[in-house]
């Protein structure tokens, strides 16, 4: 793997970037969303840190508890903090040592093992997708039990569990996600004395992602993957959905597009979805259809819905979308707004931009960047829309994106705001990149040297988006010849 093979050096940079501490709203934004929390170290962790803290408070004031189940509580509250505190500092360590190395050309790459100087390690798989582990950052707790269901009703959730994304390891139940909100609803089926680690770190596009594993000590392992599959269908044939309803938390397909204009559809990803219902595609089941679907796993939650409804879990959400249709109609009109719309209506539009935020760099421009109206502006190819180049501009000002963006609009041009952990990313998308470059010589010549370049050395995905932007828009073709190494 050569050094021109990290995009890759942009994701460490992202990884390692400088954040400002994230807010309660901007976190459960995210886990509402997504489910998971993205972004750079110095945010992703403290991320984690408050909702595992709002997590546990809205679990205190909802539940009945006792003393001692509260203390038991807020006792996994306190571990689960330590934990990441202690993650957070090692992962910033190996990221930076790795980073170094990547830079400097210093790295061996041995297997699907990429080594620093120093010793320090990640695994690469397959396209870039790095992985470091964390080594040591472990700690057993007790969590306790705040449905207080029946142990039939009870075997009926850890059934779907089971049968979805829980694992066994020496006989106990496990789980492995980067997905706060499972934390809390696996071990909520799982309670009793609880095994927990920070098991590793994820470099994604947007930053970094923390994985959790969790072991439930009280507990055994009833059922292998494929018993628990088919009791699973078993159930749902016989009119319950309980086993189904946490599958689907587990494996559920949230298609929020679909959700949102009532096309009703329950489908789960299985390596054998002929087992679970229709084909969809290789790797998904097609279980039911219709609103009624969905109104049965929602009246199946019971008191669990409770839980994941206060944690904010986003399949929770989907299924509010699918069976509440005020809750739909207020989440389309949301859904509707540019998020340049969403941030003037709350921030008002008298942003003001520094002298410099405008002023062209006086040794050139930057390699991967275009100047608009005085803004430097990232390339950036994305994968959306079959795949789409962006010119990004990042601040952590409101009034200073929304500036920004009515910079980029008095030449008329489309730009968009959304966050980015605590930046606001200012972004004008192919089409009128398309129209810059076609008036201005000096933005044709970067954006074909970026695809040019991209082409070359990118992934294989964004060689593919490339070559087809290229292809599809011949302006660019008379200056890719300019990116080819001049011979010795």
């Amino acid at each position: 793997m050569g050094k021109t093979s990290f995009d890759e050096v942009r994701r460490f940079e992202l990884a390692l970037k400088p954040a400002e501490p994230p807010t309660v709203e901007e976190v459960l934004e995210q886990v509402s969303k997504h489910g998971v929390l993205r972004g750079p170290v110095d945010w992703v962790f403290p991320a984690w840190i408050i909702y595992v803290e709002y997590a546990t408070r809205r679990v205190a004031e909802t539940f009945q508890l006792t003393e001692e189940e509260r203390r038991q509580l807020f006792h996994f509250r306190d571990t689960l903090k330590r934990l990441l505190l202690e993650a957070q500092r090692q992962a910033k360590a190996e990221l930076t040592s790795i980073y170094k190395a990547v830079v400097d050309g210093t790295y061996r790459v041995e297997g699907n093992k990429l080594y620093a100087p120093d010793g320090t390690w990640m695994y690469v798989i397959g396209d870039f997708t790095p992985r470091i582990l964390i080594h040591g950052v472990t700690a057993k707790t007790r969590f306790p039990d705040i449905l207080k269901l029946p142990r039939e009703r009870l075997e009926l959730f850890q059934l779907g569990w089971r049968a979805s994304d829980e694992g066994e390891a020496d006989g106990r139940p496990v789980i492995h996600t980067a997905q706060p909100w499972q934390v809390f609803a696996w071990v909520t089926t799982r309670y009793g004395v609880v095994y927990t680690y920070i098991a590793s770190v994820t470099l994604t596009h947007q930053g970094v992602s923390i994985h959790v594993y969790s072991k439930a000590r009280s507990w055994r392992q009833r059922w292998s993957k494929n018993e628990a599959i088919s009791l699973v269908v078993d159930y749902l044939r016989r009119g319950e959905w309980a086993p189904l309803f946490t599958m689907w938390l587990g494996d559920g397909k949230a298609r929020w597009n679909k959700i949102l204009y009532g096309k009703y559809v329950v489908s789960i990803a299985a390596k054998e979805p002929r087992r679970l219902g229709l084909v969809a595609n290789t790797y998904e089941a097609l279980v039911a259809t219709g609103r009624e679907a969905f109104e049965r796993l929602r009246k199946a939650a019971g008191v669990y819905g409770v839980l994941l409804d206060l944690s904010k879990s986003h399949k929770w959400i989907y299924i509010k979308l699918a069976t509440d249709d005020a809750f739909r109609a207020a989440y389309k009109l949301k859904a509707r707004k540019r998020g340049i719309d969403v941030l003037r209506e709350a921030f008002g539009q008298n942003g003001e931009i520094p002298t410099e935020q405008f002023s062209h760099a006086e040794d050139g421009q930057r390699r991967g960047a275009v100047t608009v109206a005085g803004i430097v502006m990232s390339l950036h190819l994305v994968n959306s829309n079959g795949g789409s180049l962006l010119a990004e501009h990042y601040t952590r000002d409101a009034g200073k994106a929304l500036a920004t963006a009515g910079r980029l609009e008095s030449m008329g041009l489309r730009p968009n705001v959304v966050r980015s952990g605590r930046y606001y990313v200012v972004y004008i998308a192919t089409a009128d990149l398309l129209k810059l470059a076609e008036r201005d010589s000096e933005i044709r010549r970067a954006v074909a040297l970026y695809l040019a370049e991209k082409a070359k050395d990118g992934t294989p995905r964004q060689r593919e988006i490339a070559e087809k932007i290229l292809k599809k828009h011949p302006l660019f073709l008379s200056h890719t010849a300019s990116s080819r190494p001049a011979s010795p």
